[in-house]
């Protein structure tokens, strides 16, 4: 999260402790982020509230801190007692350059909150803390770009768009564990070897680590290669590999995909009792749809119903805030596929409740197309609700009406 601290602030910590260069930029405000808050404390009610403080630079060059985290939750129903429970901790934090969580771990005690720490680096990196908040000014840090990916692998086969049948490459790859989660985009380039077919390129998007590349050039040596971005700049290339393309005349298998994917998923989100600033535990439906399947398990589409709730009771906030993405729970899910004799399916199937761009669908299917257990994860998801920006405000005489209904799409989902 970036932030701006009046000018008085920055006067009083510059006169105290440090006399800023001309080429200082604006501070950013550092916290934990709330998907790793969240994966450490297990609940969040409305977002969890945090205090952070910077303790230095660590050995890899990176700002380092400590945050505690706390939310509280109330009880819910009748006999419930309305009570609260505040679950809080404190974690080590790594930051990158950006601000962006680089890494984190659980703290077993309490941390020192030294409200008045100031340091620099040689590269006029300042960090510093105001009060419970921590601060980062760059000067000319040291950029880290990603490591380059490994475990590059290619296939080529025959595919059908349509009544249009070409060559296309599939390209899957591994992201270096360090900054998996950092990743913005990867690039597979695949370059003809003594041809002059043109050279083929892709980009996947966030996390995910495959895609297409087509038309490939019939009887031609490609060699690919995959690079990954992140803020702090591009990976070098990953170590080459090569691959002779088949001939398109009747002599390429057809391509065999491993998994089943969908293009997309959307539908319609209904919220009971509705967000309002009262906290509520939430019972969600969606009627959804998947379309454009193509893959092993024979399915062109799909529409399904699925029932959750809200693990801890929420308000107006978790639409404006990701930290409630984890905390909805399976009830029920139901999946009609297309055609009607590949069957329904059952499982389970999260979707975050926000506003803001958040990861996408995820988790399991069993029966119909599936003999197993079969994951399902999709790309980053949006949902817009029906008088959010009014969430909890009157409106003139009249008392705030809840937020009751909303409706989501997704890029690509993948099942297996």
């Amino acid at each position: 999260m970036t932030r701006r601290i009046s000018l008085a602030a920055i006067a009083a910590v510059a006169i105290c402790t440090w006399v800023p260069g001309a080429a200082q930029a604006a501070p950013t405000q550092l916290a934990l982020s709330q998907a790793a808050a969240f994966s450490l404390l297990g609940h969040s009610c409305g977002g969890i509230q945090e205090r952070a403080y910077a303790t230095g630079f660590g050995s890899n060059g990176y700002p380092t801190g400590d945050v505690y985290m706390q939310t509280r939750c109330g009880g819910s129903g009748r006999g419930g007692g309305y009570t609260t429970t505040t679950y809080s901790g404190w974690a080590s934090v790594v930051w990158t350059w950006f601000g962006e969580t680089r890494s984190f771990a659980r703290l077993q005690s309490a941390a020192e909150e030294n409200t008045s720490f100031s340091a620099t680096d040689a590269y006029g990196d300042h960090l510093y803390n105001v009060g419970s908040a921590a601060y980062l000014e760059v000067g000319e840090p040291p950029l880290q770009p990603p490591a380059p990916p490994s475990g590059v692998s290619a296939a080529v086969g025959l595919f059908e768009a349509g009544e249009t049948e070409y060559l296309r490459m599939t390209v899957t790859w591994t992201a270096d564990a360090e900054t998996a989660g950092l990743i913005q985009s990867s690039t597979v380039t695949a370059t003809p070897v003594g041809s002059a077919a043109p050279v083929l390129s892709a980009t996947a998007s966030g996390s995910w680590t495959s895609a297409y590349l087509g038309p490939v050039a019939p009887n031609t040596t490609y060699r690919v290669s995959v690079t990954s971005s992140d803020a702090e700049g591009t990976s070098q290339p990953s170590a080459p590999v090569e691959l002779k393309s088949p001939n398109q005349d009747g002599e390429a298998e057809r391509e065999q995909k491993t998994v089943e994917t969908c293009e997309s998923s959307q539908g319609t989100i209904k919220l009971s009792p509705g967000l309002s600033e009262t906290p509520h535990v939430q019972s969600i439906t969606v009627k959804g749809s998947f379309s454009g399947c193509e893959g092993p398990y024979g399915v062109e589409s799909a529409s399904y119903a699925d029932h959750l709730k809200t693990t801890e009771e929420v308000t107006c906030s978790t639409l404006s805030s990701a930290s409630a993405e984890p905390t909805t729970a399976p009830v029920s899910l139901s999946v009609k596929w297309a055609p009607s004799e590949e069957g329904n399916s059952k499982g389970s199937l999260l979707l975050p409740l926000s506003e803001v761009a958040t990861q996408g669908l995820s988790g399991t299917l069993e029966k119909g197309p599936f003999a197993a257990p079969t994951v399902v994860q999709s790309g980053p998801i949006a949902e817009s609700f029906t008088g959010a920006a009014a969430c909890g405000l009157p409106s003139g005489k009249k008392a705030a009406k809840p937020v009751k209904s909303g409706f989501f799409a997704t890029g690509e989902v993948e099942f297996g």
